[in-house]
């Protein structure tokens, strides 16, 4: 190979190179060993999830793919360390893992409210901020503070799904053209990658948009779930990945750091970004489990304000009957229990013996009729 030359080295001339090299042999040993150790953390995790969630297998999977993230990112920056011909492919596997842990986390927010009706129900109160960044927080003036509809929620789900459909297939034409010799890296790389890679930003970007308004929403309602250290865990490696790859690509235009051998600036630059990038990984992993080692069985989620005035979920509100009383209508309601329904019959949650058929249009039987009705109000609050 030539002299600082921007081509990946294959293992042959790498390990010549660095043969005789103990600062480089000591930093791959010390990689080695912290990426021994993340996997170990993983398989610890995953002994944790299954003793403590076993029957809940979509809580698991869903778990499992957020802390998945650590080991992955670590393994893939390790093998660009020893094999640093496989750099770009193995980035591309990084960052497609990456981006389904967008739509897992979004899922897994939904989750712990209890499903998207209960979500509603309980953020039905609330107004989300919706002019966050990273794309939209120059928009205060146009996205004012809305409540959450259910299409709202499609919406956001939509924005941090679609970038596990759009970069995975980009990356796969990156790497079909790279290995066509036709995407090459860097800020002075081929017309390929520069239109890939804004075409994935702006994907990226929108997932993290989506993201971020469904975290905003729900980090009051399910901090006892420690979900802003999980969030918080699962961005920061977000940031430090990418701004690093960018920081070194401005100072590989600079020829910094310096060539040594046929190692130029730009496979010196990505060589140190994955080297500390595996450091950056085992502490973020290690900062993970703290936030996801916890019982979330024994943790109580959030509830509705029907809950709140003392009625279960399986607490219906049946029968919205009119009876005019003067020249004011007021609105009757009768609360059953989802339990004594039984076709189009049901009992009276006060009196079970009464009973009503929602068909005919009848309030009560004689003894509810006598009763005063109920206001909806008085019972929410």
């Amino acid at each position: 190979m030539e002299p600082c030359s921007d081509q990946f080295p294959d293992t042959d001339h790498f390990y010549a190179e660095i043969d005789g090299d103990a600062a480089t042999i000591v930093i791959l040993a010390i990689c080695c060993l912290l990426v021994a150790g993340c996997i170990g953390i993983f398989i610890e995790e995953l002994v944790f999830l299954q003793r403590h969630y076993y029957g809940n297998e979509v809580k698991v999977i869903k778990l499992a793919t957020l802390l998945g993230l650590y080991p992955v990112t670590i393994i893939t920056s390790l093998i660009a360390l020893l094999v640093p011909s496989s750099t770009i492919l193995v980035d591309l596997v990084a960052s497609c893992y990456l981006s389904v842990c967008f739509y897992t986390f979004v899922t897994l927010s939904i989750n712990y409210f209890g499903g998207e009706e209960k979500m509603l129900e309980i953020l039905a109160n609330d107004k989300i901020q919706r002019s966050t960044p990273p794309c939209c927080c120059c928009c205060c003036c146009i996205l004012k503070p809305a409540k959450l509809t259910k299409s709202g929620l499609l919406f956001f789900k939509l924005c941090s799904l679609q970038v596990s459909v759009v970069r995975p297939l980009l990356l796969f034409i990156a790497a079909v053209l790279w290995t066509d010799g036709k995407y090459t890296k860097g800020l002075d790389g081929s017309t390929s990658y520069l239109f890939i890679t804004i075409v994935t930003v702006i994907s990226t970007m929108f997932s993290m948009y989506g993201t971020m308004v469904i975290f905003r929403a729900s980090k009051l309602h399910l901090k006892q779930f420690d979900l802003a250290l999980k969030y918080m865990s699962f961005k920061l490696l977000l940031i430090i990945s990418n701004m690093q790859s960018i920081i070194f690509g401005i100072l590989a235009i600079f020829d910094l750091p310096a060539c040594i051998g046929t190692r130029g600036p730009k496979v010196r630059g990505s060589y140190i970004h994955h080297g500390v990038l595996v450091l950056e990984t085992f502490l973020l992993a290690l900062l993970a489990r703290k936030a996801y080692r916890k019982d979330d069985n024994d943790i109580k989620g959030p509830i509705t304000d029907a809950e709140a005035a003392g009625f279960g979920p399986e607490d219906v509100i049946v029968n919205n009957g009119l009876r005019q009383n003067g020249t004011n209508t007021i609105q009757e309601v009768s609360v059953a229990s989802s339990k004594d329904i039984s076709g189009h019959g049901y009992h009276s949650y006060d009196n079970p013996g009464a009973e009503f058929n929602d068909s005919s249009n009848e309030a009560y039987d004689t003894e509810t009729e006598r009763s005063e009705p109920v206001d909806l109000k008085d019972i929410v609050t």
